[in-house]
């Protein structure tokens, strides 16, 4: 481990020197609330710390050019007669790389609207003598001493919608069959965000159902303040309850987290992601557990990255993530538990990852190199256990259970390439060599010690191709993939995978459908339906001590399907 670590520093001080910071540029177009191009309004750019403005003037057709930008972060002052200012700040330059800041210019009347006065913080009487809010309770009417009155947005925050509030729900039926732990048959996920002033987020999301008979799901909370700096904290807490079918209260699931975690960028280079997820989870007993993670990604030019990823928790299946119907970074991970000879054991995780990814064109492609270790491996079997009282956790609702496989140390590489034909197609091939746990031939019934035993880390391939489409008279919007693994493997190869060449083993699609609902259904409807291992490949037959055939497998067969709105 030790010369992996001097190896990644040497790496790293070696590209420093090659990487040095080129110019960036920062372009856009300012217009009025109706649309109307500005021509000769005043843009100054201002790198944080400084006073000293680059300036700029709008064109004819109200377009504005600031080219040489140091990497940095920056804020943009638009001015024109008639007009409000207009401040946008966090604008983030990288090395090589380019922002566009379209501007909108408003009046008094268009940019306010009174609302009744609140107590001020102290933040507030530091930074600003007054403010006036939106209807959405975001500040975006300042007054100072230096400035005046600023109409003042946030780079960062364009892309969001203009209301406070936004939901998801999704209406899930189909199980998620993924042994204990798994989504109830009929279940409902949802995530609402309330935007809190100009750079906080509140979040609410979760699954909720009944599992087994009784209820089951996940709930988390988090909290998201944006600072000037371009430095993103996220806190979160995550209750989580899940009980096997019946069984007694004190052999339910039940597991809090606490989750910190921060994005910044260093320089205009390095963008870096990390935290740590505290875990509590009470099942049979109480178990506690610590899970760190980091991404460190070095950008080499506009077009090439390299990035150094820690992980602690094996990434959502594509199956999970397709109706969950929240957002990539609300991932929540799930407490993998397993037991052995009645004592609970939760699978402890440890992935480290090098790669380089490179963008020409319309092409992607990435080169990973990636270490694994994972302790009380939990396996999906496939089978009726449910009157078996020992080392097996069923899931009745899928017919599937939870086996502990034991440790798995490997090592690998993965390839990548993507490539994007037209807004309506997008391709891809990944190729991946390492460790997976196999199982073989198994004729006569054992112990669970024994299968344990049998149990075996083999080099393996594996190659996936995927499909990405929409259909643009319907708005159909369709991925289907096909991930083949050598060997008789029971776990994936390269089981971390968190690139877009991540796929569930063997056949599946996904279909999203929109549901016209003209005035009648608030927001958007989407009609779902997911399929995953849709031929039912992989399944390693093994006897049980007491003689019934069950399975080993890496994705059981599924089917769920339900209806998404967003409003």
């Amino acid at each position: 481990m030790a010369n992996r670590r001097k190896w990644l520093v040497v790496l790293l001080g070696a590209a420093l020197p090659v990487c040095a910071a080129t110019s960036g540029s920062i372009s856009g177009i300012v217009k009025s609330a109706d649309g109307t191009p500005q021509m000769g309004a005043l843009v100054e750019v201002f790198a944080m710390g400084t006073l000293q403005p680059i300036v700029a003037f709008t064109g004819q057709a109200g377009s504005f050019q600031v080219p040489s930008v140091t990497p940095g972060n920056y804020r943009l002052k638009v001015t024109a007669a008639s007009f409000l200012p207009s401040l946008v700040e966090n604008v983030v330059i990288r090395s090589g790389g380019r922002a566009v800041i379209n501007v909108t210019l408003n009046t008094l009347a268009e940019a306010i609207r009174f609302l009744p006065p609140r107590q001020l913080s102290d933040q507030d009487q530091d930074d600003w003598k007054w403010l006036l809010r939106s209807a959405s309770n975001r500040p975006i009417l300042r007054f100072d001493e230096d400035n005046g009155l600023i109409l003042a947005t946030s780079a960062k925050c364009e892309h969001q919608e203009s209301h406070s509030v936004s939901g998801k729900v999704a209406f899930v039926a189909g199980a998620q069959a993924d042994g204990f732990g798994s989504a109830p048959d009929y279940g409902t996920s949802f995530d609402v965000r309330q935007a809190l002033f100009s750079a906080d987020m509140l979040s609410f999301d979760g699954k909720v159902g009944n599992g087994n008979g009784q209820p089951a799901g996940v709930i988390r909370t988090a909290y998201r303040h944006q600072f000037a700096t371009g430095d993103t904290p996220t806190i979160a807490v995550t209750l989580r309850h899940t009980a096997p079918p019946g069984s007694i209260a004190a052999n339910a699931l039940s597991s809090v987290a606490f989750t910190f975690s921060n994005t910044t960028n260093v320089g205009g280079l390095i963008d870096l992601t990390y935290g740590s997820e505290v875990q509590g989870v009470q099942f049979i007993r109480r178990i506690s557990g610590v899970r760190p993670f980091a991404t460190a990604g070095l950008h080499l030019g506009k077009n090439m990255v390299l990035e150094y990823r820690y992980a602690t928790a094996e990434p959502a299946s594509a199956f999970d993530r397709a109706l969950d119907n929240g957002n990539d970074d609300q991932v929540v991970s799930t407490p993998r538990m397993s037991v052995v000879g009645y004592a609970p054991a939760l699978e402890r995780d440890r992935h480290q990852e090098i790669s380089v990814s490179r963008k020409h064109g319309d092409t992607k492609v990435q080169a990973a190199l990636f270490f694994d270790r994972v302790s009380n491996l939990a396996l999906t079997g496939s089978g009726d256990v449910s009157s078996i009282a020992s080392d097996v956790i069923p899931d009745v609702s899928s017919d599937t259970f939870t086996f502990n496989g034991g440790n798995l140390e490997t090592r690998g590489f993965r390839l990548v390439a993507e490539h994007t034909f037209s807004r309506e197609l997008t391709a891809l091939l990944d190729y991946a060599f390492g460790g997976a746990v196999t199982a073989p031939d198994w004729n006569s019934a054992g112990s669970w010690a024994d299968l344990r035993e049998a149990l075996r880390v083999e080099d393996a391939h594996s190659v996936t191709a995927k499909l990405n489409g929409l259909i643009p008279e319907s708005g159909t919007r369709w991925a289907a993939s096909y991930k083949l693994t050598s060997s008789n493997a029971v776990t994936p190869v390269d089981l971390f995978n968190a690139s877009p060449g991540h796929a569930d083993p063997y056949f599946s699609f996904v279909i999203r459908q929109p549901i016209p609902g003209g005035s009648f259904i608030p927001g958007h409807v989407e009609a779902v339906l997911n399929v995953r291992n849709l031929l039912a490949q992989g399944y390693r037959p093994f006897l049980s001590p007491d003689g019934r055939t069950l399975y080993l497998v890496q994705s059981a067969r599924a089917v769920r399907g339900g209806l998404a709105f967003t409003f």
